[in-house]
């Protein structure tokens, strides 16, 4: 309808990822995603466009996807209903190097929902998280740690692939210096 005024309006996109170890073995991961439309002049009028969530448990130390389930409590449109199942197929799937491309095959354009895509295109972050955590359950993350190499050290024993990761972990920065230097005698 041309000539037709609407409210002016904002968007916003929040996306969470919750890693929590279940074992020695395996941890759950859940990640969301709601999209919501407010009106500038009226924030109590919220229209929530996508409401999603996907549930997995992956393996450790091999980071496989054993088990994913997509949930919908909003989707704009009913055929959106069929993009849930899909998510199952990224069962068996190693959230490592090469599962982007993986995951594009399985769910990319017309074989998925976008919005799905994205939340399993986040999963790989599960792999940071959990170094994160099997660091934390064997030292501590202080400053005296990290400046001494402690902390990088413990990193590196748990995943070597660490090495090269980005610029503060590449094999001639300060940080992998530090790391390589004997440990303190109070330490392991």
């Amino acid at each position: 309808m041309a000539g037709r005024s609407f409210a002016p309006r904002a968007a916003r996109r929040e996306k969470h990822l919750d890693v929590l170890p279940v074992s020695d073995t395996e941890m759950r991961v859940v990640a969301t995603l709601r999209d919501t439309s407010t009106a500038i002049d009226d924030p109590a009028d919220i229209e929530v466009i996508h409401d999603l969530r996907l549930e997995a448990t992956i393996t450790i130390p091999d980071l496989t996807i054993r088990e994913i389930s997509a949930h919908s409590a909003q989707q704009p449109y009913d055929q959106c209903a069929v993009t849930v199942a899909p998510v199952s197929r990224l069962c068996g799937l190693s959230v490592r190097r090469g599962y982007r491309r993986l995951v594009l095959e399985v769910l990319g354009g017309t074989l998925g929902c976008s919005h799905f895509l994205t939340l399993a295109l986040d999963l790989s972050a599960a792999n940071v998280l959990s170094i994160y955590l099997r660091m934390r359950a064997e030292v501590d993350n202080t400053p005296r740690n990290r400046a001494d190499g402690t902390w990088t050290r413990a990193g590196m024993r748990i995943e070597p692939g660490l090495l090269n990761a980005c610029a503060a972990l590449a094999a001639d920065s300060p940080v992998q210096r530090r790391a390589t230097l004997a440990p303190p005698a109070d330490q392991p």
